[in-house]
């Protein structure tokens, strides 16, 4: 036989819950952690960013004296270093859209446009230089393209940051066509500028001279390099600073020490300030990016987190649910408010996580509290038999108003009680009133170390302590109902045995002083006949056929009476076969034709009654016809199946049809068509007991049809 425990889900009611309590320390949602872009710069940040800063100035201090130092000629460093450099600035520039998406900042795009210019003037520098991959240059340029294109590029950048940090205000138009406009605009001026620096050469000054610089060279470079300060100074002077902004200025300073060592203090190509200068140039190209690629591994960090929680949440929801909606099977099927409490008091403690649960119910006249079921970390207790004081309750007032109690065990009384919780860790615990009807029925209480339970384990008790204080009620009025069951079934039983007695009296009392009627009557006839005249016969006929009348209104009376008492015996019944015989029964008083009829399950005696009861009243309504005819049929219908039982005799008027199935009633006079009035009642109080239902409809001399529908077999 299944177990309580079995039928509301086991495996649903005893699978671990996550602790509320453990997902306090869990990290804040992440729909509220900020970005680089928008997080102010904290004092951690701002240390870093000096001793970046300070380290880059110590070591240019220490490069400027031997930037002049000529060097070998190292090709492969040139296009290695520019490959980095676009990938550095091609990765960063996608991180600035992103974000500038999510945080709909035209600021941001502009500075992810900047990044992409770098990227793309990166490419345009490479292909230029002279010697790299072609004597000249990819690009068809002179001798002063590649020079140009650099100052074009480091004198660009910083406009852009400039750009950002003077543009601080959220998008008012969708932020995608803001993105691709300015990819398209960055593009375009790449191109402009590149064209310029190569095809419109000669309308630019010259700055190189072979590989050393010109004098022009010295006016270029400063303005190239005041460009850069200018951005310093512009995002300095900014009131907050986010950790983009200091983390910007960090690049700046490195652009200032590229620019200073690879073009200001050295002599020309491929001496120390110009190795020197592009390893400053590859470390601002990366600054940013590494902020932003730890910022982007951190969020997903969170996001696992937040998976996590998300997930552990959901399945201490479900677990909740599992539990509620268990009870609610449960007071379905009418299990006990006990073997409920057992069931659910383990997968309670574990989902409110704490050492120690129990039901308890109130006997407030006796001032006590008994356990119904109690679960620790080890055991179950499940039973009556523990009993303590009400005291123990906290403010029993406070509890009939609803209100939880939180009782620190120290507080109570020194006893047993006291030392048994705070042996089991327990130094708090928590009342929950139980409460239906307006009746303070019990308690659930739990408990642990510390007196901090949160609002969800508070929420979760108060819901599972109302649904086992209607169970508790719904246990008590099963009860009594049951009771009064009982007590009603034994009076039935007793009047059935009266009804039974009395059925014997009638059956017996009443035939007696009929039989001696007709049997008198019968003496006159035969003893006095010659004696008698045709009147006196006819007189002792009316007594005698009278006397049998009655004698079979008291067998239909005793047949509709027991029929009540009867208990069916429900079977697959086959109506085709069960009307043929009844037709063959009743053969010699009409033809009647049968169709094929759906099967049913019932009592096939009274089913067979039923039919005996309508075939042999349109038998005899349409006896007098010459060409009497009755059909039996069925159809059948979604939920039930309806037979029928057609005539073309007598039939009858619809205005008296509510009176066709009560019991001694007739539509027709006994001098027409005999009977009782007993057999279409009989016919109506079996069909009623199968769950079905039964009718007539007819026209005065034109015949009967009566149906009845009966539920169709499972």
């Amino acid at each position: 036989m299944k177990t309580l425990s079995d039928a509301m889900g086991e495996s649903g009611l005893e699978a671990a819950a996550v602790a509320p309590r453990r997902e306090k320390a869990s990290l804040p949602p992440l729909a509220h952690q900020d970005f680089v872009s928008t997080r102010a710069a904290a004092e951690a940040d701002r240390r870093f960013a000096f001793i970046a800063v300070a380290v880059s100035a110590l070591v240019f201090l220490a490069a400027v004296p031997f930037a002049k130092q000529p060097l070998g000629q190292i090709w492969a460093f040139i296009p290695s270093y520019q490959a980095a450099l676009v990938v550095c600035d091609l990765i960063t520039a996608v991180l600035l859209f992103g974000q500038a998406r999510f945080s709909r900042s035209p600021s941001l795009i502009l500075l992810a446009a900047g990044y992409l210019f770098s990227a793309c003037f990166a490419v345009s520098h490479a292909l230029s230089f002279p010697g790299l991959f072609a004597p000249s240059g990819l690009l068809g340029g002179g001798a002063q393209s590649t020079a140009w294109l650099y100052m074009f590029w480091h004198g660009g950048f910083p406009l852009f940051v400039v750009g950002y940090a003077l543009l601080n205000r959220p998008a008012q138009q969708p932020i995608m066509p803001g993105v691709l406009a300015a990819i398209a605009a960055v593009l375009a001026l790449v191109a402009f500028l590149t064209w310029l620096a190569t095809a419109g050469e000669a309308a630019l000054p010259a700055i190189m001279q072979g590989n050393r610089y010109t004098p022009a060279m010295i006016f270029v470079v400063s303005s190239v390099w005041l460009l850069s300060l200018a951005a310093l100074l512009v995002l300095w002077r900014r009131r907050q600073h986010s950790v983009l902004d200091l983390w910007l200025m960090v690049v700046l300073c490195a652009w200032l020490f590229d620019i200073g060592l690879a073009a200001v203090f050295n002599a020309g190509r491929f001496d120390l300030g110009f190795y020197a200068g592009r390893i400053y140039g590859l470390l601002a190209a990366s600054f940013v990016l590494g902020v932003l690629l730890i910022e982007n591994s951190a969020l997903h960090a969170r996001l696992a987190i937040e998976h996590q929680r998300d997930a552990r949440q959901l399945a201490r929801h479900a677990e909740r649910l599992r539990i509620l909606r268990a009870i609610d099977h449960a007071m379905a099927a009418e299990y006990s408010a006990d073997s409920i409490a057992a069931a659910v008091i383990q997968p309670l403690r574990e989902l409110l996580d704490v050492p120690r649960a129990i039901v308890n119910k109130f006997d407030l006249g006796a001032g006590q509290v008994e356990w119904v079921a109690a679960a620790g970390r080890r055991r179950t207790h499940v039973g009556p038999g523990v009993r303590y004081s009400l005291a123990l309750m906290g403010d029993v007032q406070a509890l009939r108003r609803g209100e939880p109690q939180l009782i620190d065990v120290h507080a109570l009384a020194p006893g047993p009680e006291a030392e048994a919780l705070l042996t089991s860790g327990v130094r708090w615990y928590m009342a929950v009133p139980m409460i239906a009807g307006g009746e303070l029925i019990g308690a659930l209480s739990f408990g642990g170390e510390s007196a901090a339970f949160g609002a969800e384990q508070l929420n979760i008790a108060q819901e599972v302590a109302t649904q086992l204080a209607i169970a508790t009620m719904q246990t008590r009025l099963l009860e009594r109902v049951r009771g009064q069951a009982a007590e009603l079934d034994a009076k039935v039983r007793e009047r059935t045995a009266e009804l039974e007695s009395f059925s014997y009296s009638v059956s017996h009392d009443l035939r007696a002083p009929l039989r001696a009627i007709d049997g008198y009557a019968r003496m006159l006839e035969e003893d006095y006949d010659g004696r008698l005249d045709d009147e006196a016969r006819r007189l002792l006929g009316v007594v005698r056929g009278n006397a049998a009348r009655m004698g079979r209104l008291i067998d239909d009376l005793l047949a509709f009476s027991r029929l009540g008492r009867q208990p069916a015996v429900s079977v697959a019944v086959d109506m085709t076969l069960l009307a043929q015989e009844v037709v063959g029964e009743l053969r010699g008083q009409g033809k009647v034709h049968a169709a094929s009829l759906p099967p049913v399950q019932g009592d096939r005696a009274l089913l067979k009654q039923v039919w005996l009861n309508l075939v042999g009243n349109a038998l005899k309504y349409s006896a007098k016809k010459p060409d009497a005819r009755v059909e039996i049929g069925a159809r059948e219908e979604a939920k039930e199946n309806v037979y029928w039982v057609r005539d073309n005799g007598a039939g009858f008027d619809m205005r008296y049809a509510d009176k066709l199935f009560g019991v001694f009633q007739r539509l027709h006079r006994a001098e027409e068509f005999e009977g009782t009035g007993v057999g279409l009642a009989i016919a109506q109080r079996i069909v009623a007991r199968h769950g079905g239902r039964i009718w007539a409809e007819a026209q005065p001399g034109e015949g009967a049809c009566f149906s009845f529908s009966l539920p169709k077999a499972s």
